[in-house]
């Protein structure tokens, strides 16, 4: 549970520590990046890094954060308003797309480990002891919403201003209906099986994945919640959909499931690796992309019918770096970001370094 969820992507190597970006380098991990279009991202890590670009991933700079505390996500609403979360409840803020970052008042000491914002003035974060946060201005102000758990919370993400979900240890689910104004507790049905990872097509079908192969579906937004066989026991560590019925999930030893009808039955599709896969994007139900450990980086044409390992540059001068996150923006422009201040980057969908 503890294991770091992030993101995915594909080939060109630019490992921060060997390349320049402008002057500066950087060699902790990076745990997460996002992308608002083609040319414009930014990715965070250790140490209170941020790194940004405005040319694709052709050259990335440090953006002075103001914090040494390791930050753990990243979001942003459009290119010029985004927020950064991390250890010991600090958050960032930027409207003026990383030029310069504010600390905000979280309120709280608490770890942070997820963000997500419905539009550049309602947000949420989640973290360690049950902490959910809440703004309604662009984090002018946060305030502590009441979680009604103690659990470590994982992962976090709403359908609209309104519905929301949070998961975490010991089958946490958490829903809201009316922005967080109140949480309630949803019966996963199992388990002390910690969750790390939600997600959510609308405001009724979602799914969440979590430790021994835990996989939970609902199509009634949580009033109820079903377990459904994975067909293994491995760590669950991502899941991704591009509608109600077309859903990927990965995990530990290359598993990567697939589903075509929401999760009745799951299929285990072909990886040809046994790396711990750590996070999975599809731009739409044919062509996706999964990245983990080792530099292991897979892409699918075909909805993942054939998986193909993609050339992260790890058996030449490029890296062995375990990859955390990964973000595309359509189906040729990919980042993927990493151990040793790794961040790779494609613009022909992987198919070259």
């Amino acid at each position: 549970m503890y294991k770091s969820i992030a993101i995915v992507l594909a080939a060109i190597v630019v490992s921060l520590s060997a390349v320049a970006c402008g002057s500066e380098t950087t060699t902790g991990s990076v745990q997460a990046v996002t992308f608002t279009d083609a040319t414009h991202g930014w990715a965070v890590g250790a140490s209170g890094t941020i790194l940004a670009t405005t040319d694709g991933g052709a050259t990335w700079r440090k953006q002075t954060s103001g914090t040494t505390a390791s930050l753990n996500a990243v979001t942003f609403t459009d290119a010029t308003h985004g927020w950064v979360v991390g250890y010991n409840g600090t958050i960032l803020a930027t409207t003026d797309g990383g030029a310069t970052w504010s600390e905000q008042t979280s309120g709280t000491t608490a770890s942070l480990s997820a963000a997500t914002f419905a539009d550049a003035t309602h947000g949420w974060a989640v973290g360690y002891n049950g902490t959910i946060l809440a703004t309604t201005d662009g984090g002018a102000t946060w305030s502590e919403q009441s979680s009604g758990s103690s659990d470590y919370l994982s992962a976090v993400t709403f359908a609209d201003a309104t519905h929301g979900w949070a998961v975490g240890f010991g089958g946490t689910i958490l829903a809201t209906t009316d922005g967080g104004a109140t949480w309630s507790e949803q019966r996963s049905g199992s388990i002390n099986e910690g969750l790390n990872a939600v997600a959510f097509a609308d405001a009724t079908h979602g799914w969440a994945v979590g430790d021994n192969g835990t996989i939970l579906a609902t199509t009634d937004g949580g009033a109820t919640w079903s377990k459904q066989s994975s067909g293994g026991s491995d760590y669950l560590s991502a899941v991704t959909f591009t509608d109600a019925t077309h859903v990927w999930v990965v995990g530990d030893n290359g598993t990567i499931l697939a589903t075509t009808d929401g999760g009745a039955p799951w299929r285990k599709q072909t990886s040809g690796t046994t790396a711990s896969l750590n996070a999975v994007t599809f731009t739409d139900a044919t062509h996706g992309w999964v990245v983990g450990d080792n530099g292991t980086i897979l892409a699918t044409t075909d909805g993942g019918a054939t998986w193909s390992a993609q050339d992260s540059g790890h058996t030449a001068v490029g890296t062995r770096a375990d990859l955390y996150a990964v973000a595309f923006i359509d189906a040729t422009h990919c980042w993927a970001v990493g151990t040793d201040g790794t961040i790779l980057a494609t613009t022909n969908g992987g198919g070259t370094r």
